[in-house]
């Protein structure tokens, strides 16, 4: 086990940044396969490796949602009841003695606007533990986790996530995977983690804008518009599955997963039926688990190879699902994933230019689709040009879903992501990256104007830049 932890140590030295770059290529801004977290080792050797991701960023924005309008509230009396008669009644002001109160009196309140400032800072970490193996007969093993900070570093009048204040302020485990293979026969992965239809995909062009374009770091400044609504978004697929992937031959392999529920992590073996939950739910009561699917598989087919001096990467992909159903006689409004998808990327000459294309039924990311409402399509276009340790690209999004489930028509969002970045030194990215976009919905009301009439369609704008800096070592 020593020479183990001292091979793992000189791995990490020499070539962290070089692993946490493919470690975290796949799970923010890049496009990435899964082969990108199974490191390689010696015959008869293990190596560890503790690999770190780090980000820093600050920009401006302007929001639709930069500004909440909050209606005027009238003042309402509360109710006491009378502690000797028992007469309920209305009263404003003091409760007077010898009464219980039972609804609190509404202060009445003017029409109040909030606003943001324009100008703001981002910053996260994120740690990727992990070991590969290979045994002397050529067997293959080993297991990746993330570890993240969560969203939640400030409350509302509560401070920030300071050290002080931990309460907010966690790191939590975003996904873990074991695997066992060789490069004869394919390899076997199991745990919490994204299916081959993501892992595989391509077209995006995201690992060339800056540090994703609308699959980055800018679009947090882009609150309620974000164009970025593929079902292949890994970062919304964190169930646990069994996946199996080919060997290549000459550049083409095959994949297939398969999650029997949304549960993530430890979850999903001892639920009550009772109760619904992302576990082993057939059937529920609750309505709050009928966009859960259940059964999802998903199948993809990848080429990697080079035509006349151009580099060709082609992806196909379907997901299929159940849903969990209803329990209660005409309660049912979801139906299971149907979703086709299908990329292309070219490379020649440091010019590349790709596309990626799904559709079918769902409302974006893994969400279902109501029953009775047209399917999903998200599309983009894009080009980035790289040489050494720069790289400038952009790319067109457009995305029409399902949106509001009790909402009829579609919600529409298009965006474009840009970018320039620069690799200065090992381990070492600095980039400025924006998107500008917008998001409509008839008949739905997008922005924070609480004033705006019952059933009014209001639309949502934002473009946003950061200047971002960021470590993998």
């Amino acid at each position: 086990m020593r020479k183990f932890l001292l091979a793992g140590a000189a791995t990490v030295a020499m070539t962290g940044a070089a692993s946490a770059a493919g470690l975290e290529a796949i799970q923010h801004g890049a496009t990435g396969t899964s082969s990108a977290l199974r490191g390689t080792a010696a015959p008869g050797a293990m190596v560890v490796r503790f690999d770190v991701y780090q980000f820093f960023g600050a920009g401006f924005s302007s929001n639709t949602n930069d500004k909440a309008t909050l209606a005027a509230r009238a003042a309402v009396p509360g109710l006491m009841v009378n502690n000797t008669t028992g007469v309920t009644a209305q009263f404003t002001g003091t409760l007077p003695a010898g009464n219980t109160q039972i609804v609190a009196p509404v202060t009445a309140a003017p029409q109040r606007q909030a606003k943001v400032d324009p100008f703001g800072m981002m910053h996260t970490i994120r740690l990727f533990p992990g070991f590969d193996a290979q045994t002397q007969g050529g067997l293959r093993y080993g297991a990746h986790a993330q570890f993240r900070l969560n969203n939640n570093t400030g409350g509302v009048g509560g401070g920030v996530g300071t050290g002080g204040n931990r309460v907010t302020n966690t790191l939590f485990l975003d996904r873990a995977v074991m695997y066992v293979g060789g490069d004869s026969w394919g390899y076997v992965s199991f745990g919490t983690f994204p299916g081959v239809s993501g892992t595989m995909s391509t077209g995006t062009l995201e690992g060339l804008i800056a540090d994703g374009g609308w699959n980055g770091w800018a679009p947090i400044f882009a609150r309620t518009v974000n164009p970025y609504q593929f079902h292949t978004n890994i970062g919304t697929d964190r169930t646990q599955k069994i996946i199996y992937e080919t060997p290549s031959w000459s550049g083409l392999r095959f994949g297939v997963s398969f999650a029997p529920s949304s549960a993530s992590g430890q979850t999903g073996d001892g639920n009550t039926p009772n109760l619904g939950g992302a576990g082993r739910q057939a059937t529920s009561p609750d309505a709050g688990d009928f966009n859960r699917y259940r059964n999802q598989f998903q199948v993809a087919g990848r080429y990697d190879g080079t035509l006349a001096g151009v580099g060709l990467v082609a992806q196909v992909s379907y997901t299929g699902s159940g849903v969990v159903g209803s329990s209660v006689a005409g309660a049912q409004t979801n139906r299971g994933q149907g979703i086709f998808g299908a990329g292309l990327q070219a490379t020649y000459m440091g010019f590349t230019v790709g596309g990626r294309l799904e559709t079918g039924t769902f409302n974006g990311g893994n969400n279902l689709s109501p029953r009775g409402q047209k399917q999903s399509t998200v599309w983009s276009l894009g080009a980035a040009y790289a040489t050494g340790p720069y790289a400038v690209g952009l790319h067109y999004i457009s995305a029409s879903t399902n949106g509001v489930t009790t909402n009829t028509a579609q919600r529409f969002d298009t965006g474009i992501g840009f970018g320039a970045r620069w690799d200065y030194a090992p381990g070492a990215r600095v980039f400025l990256e924006g998107v500008v976009g917008t998001a409509k919905e008839a008949g739905v009301n997008l922005t924070l104007d609480a004033t705006a009439p019952a059933g009014a369609t209001r639309s949502a704008n934002a473009t946003a830049v950061i200047i971002g800096n960021s470590f993998r070592w």
